[in-house]
């Protein structure tokens, strides 16, 4: 059965258009989708473009975007909560494959699945074929058509070519790496006083500011798109129409859903990232008024309060990087471009079709997708209870975590091992973060975390074991550089200090620089 007219099929969409229904649809100002169907489907429209390797500006091969999110990859900075689905994967790259059927042109690269242990409505492609799924996307879904959708929207940035003249790949992980070493600086280096109770509630108080901060750092920093234009976001909404319907998935439907359920994903997490940074605020002012005056107004004064105002600065920063994402446009404005693009592309209406099940049945139905469900709540739970004090309910959240065969993941043991460092098990944290680091999805955030908990339980020696073993598994000694000059002081090794202060000076990176002069502490008089 087919359409009867592109406007009665559409419906509400149709009339979104605001605009005349054939031709470059017509939205108002700058907010009009640039991809017109008026010469058919974007598919064939793209027919005498050249589909090469992506590579960024000076780069060849696997230089360049390619080389970056290959060691995006390895590094973890992508894949911080990867789980390991392989029943998932493939049904995933089945769906993948069909829908890539429908791309006629060269195939750069092969397409590889990872899936995230995140709550998110997400996907994102890099330039290597490789397509980051979260968890959430899958669980929050409501037909095969939605996924099918999403998937080809992403395979459409790689197919297209879109990273071939973007290198904000590039400034991402250079932000990313500049992140890990801030991170650092604003939770390894918080020194409390022992003996008064003041000191005590003090102490627990920036064990709960680190904890608010780490939940700040996973939420806003372990899925980071790359910057795609507005034009990239309609290229690649059209291409996912094109191979989502030749599929035999219904286009129309599932792309408006796709696209509300994507802002309320962004509004929700904005709200709590929000809500975190406030609770950070007041878990600052009970370590120190000051501190937190410093984190909202950004002055310094002190050591202690400068290093504390970096966790505020940290965390709003973190927050700040989305920013730096896709230009997505407005789901008013995603429904109408495509409803007038449909009506373009498809003048002789497309079939009608209901959404179906079936896929997302199968993938719901097996053991590896059941304990996912168990793992991405309790991890994420367990967090905000060390955020908040409640040791007891995150230790309780992980032991349902830790019955499942996902227990060995750094997902799962990292946060088990923050857990009891804040309880004070050094021993305990230090098992967990090494059976971490035995794993191929340990991130350097694992390792940082390893280290500042023993620099803050005054375990130098292992420490610098950790940052070596960390250096030597990633070549990159900038995240861990703050943190060795604080342990240089510590020890007494000033030179050694000024040394390693020196190279970040030397560097030419300004944000690097300033947190190791942080770490280095006010200069002597």
């Amino acid at each position: 059965m087919r359409r009867l007219a592109p406007a009665i099929a559409l419906g509400v969409l149709a009339a979104l258009a605001l605009g005349p229904a054939a031709g470059a649809v017509s939205l108002p100002g700058r907010d009009a989708f640039s991809v017109s169907g008026k010469n058919g489907p974007f598919v064939k429209q793209v027919a005498n473009r050249k589909f090469g390797a992506a590579a960024a500006p000076g780069g060849k091969g696997q230089g360049g975007a390619l080389g970056l999110a290959a060691d995006a990859v390895n590094r973890g900075e992508f894949q911080a909560a990867r789980l390991r689905m392989p029943q998932t994967e493939a049904r995933i790259k089945a769906l993948l494959d069909k829908a890539e059927a429908g791309w006629p042109y060269d195939k750069t690269q092969p397409i590889r699945v990872y899936i995230l242990g995140l709550d998110f409505y997400q996907a994102y492609a890099l330039p290597d074929g490789s397509l980051m799924v979260a968890f959430g996307l899958l669980e929050q879904a409501q037909t095969d058509d939605e996924i099918a959708f999403v998937l080809s929207h992403e395979l459409g940035h790689v197919r297209l070519g879109h990273f071939s003249k973007d290198d904000s790949l590039k400034k991402r992980a250079e932000m990313i790496s500049r992140l890990g070493q801030a991170y650092a600086v604003a939770s390894a280096l918080r020194s409390g006083g022992a003996g008064s109770a003041a000191n005590a509630a003090a102490e627990a108080a920036g064990r709960q500011a680190d904890a608010t901060n780490d939940l700040i750092h996973f939420i806003n920093n372990v899925m980071v798109e790359p910057a795609w234009s507005r034009s990239q976001e309609d290229e690649a909404d059209a291409l996912g129409f094109d191979l989502s319907q030749a599929a035999d998935y219904s286009a129309e439907s599932a792309s408006a859903r796709v696209f509300d359920t994507i802002q309320a994903d962004q509004v929700n997490r904005k709200s709590l990232s929000d809500t975190l940074d406030t609770q950070l605020k007041t878990q600052l002012t009970k370590v120190s008024p000051t501190a937190a005056a410093n984190a909202m107004a950004g002055g310094m004064s002190g050591i202690k309060g400068s290093l504390l105002r970096g966790a505020g600065r940290v965390a709003l920063g973190v927050a700040g990087s989305l920013e730096g994402g896709p230009k997505h446009r407005s789901p008013e404005a995603r429904k109408a471009g495509i409803a007038a693009y449909s009506a373009d592309a498809y003048p002789k209406g497309l079939p009608l079709r209901d959404e179906q099940r079936t896929w997302l049945n199968l993938v719901k139905a097996s053991r590896e997708y059941a304990e996912a469900q168990v793992v991405v709540p309790a991890v994420r739970q367990a967090m905000k209870l060390r955020a908040d004090g409640d040791y007891a309910g995150a230790q309780g959240q992980l032991a349902r975590a830790l019955k499942t065969s996902y227990r060995d993941t750094p997902l799962v043991l990292n946060e088990a091992a923050r857990l009891r460092g804040d309880q004070g098990d050094v021993t305990g944290s230090a098992q967990l973060f090494q059976q971490a680091h035995r794993s191929p999805d340990q991130t350097i955030d694992g390792y940082l975390d390893h280290a500042r908990m023993l620099y803050r339980t005054g375990h130098p020696d292992p420490a610098f074991n950790v940052i070596e073993a960390g250096e030597a598994r990633f070549e990159d000694e900038k995240p861990f550089l703050s943190l060795i000059i604080a342990l240089d002081l510590k020890a007494g090794r000033t030179d050694q200090a000024q040394a390693v202060l020196q190279r970040c000076r030397a560097s030419g990176d300004e944000a690097l620089k300033r947190d190791c002069e942080l770490a280095a502490g006010p200069s002597p008089k």
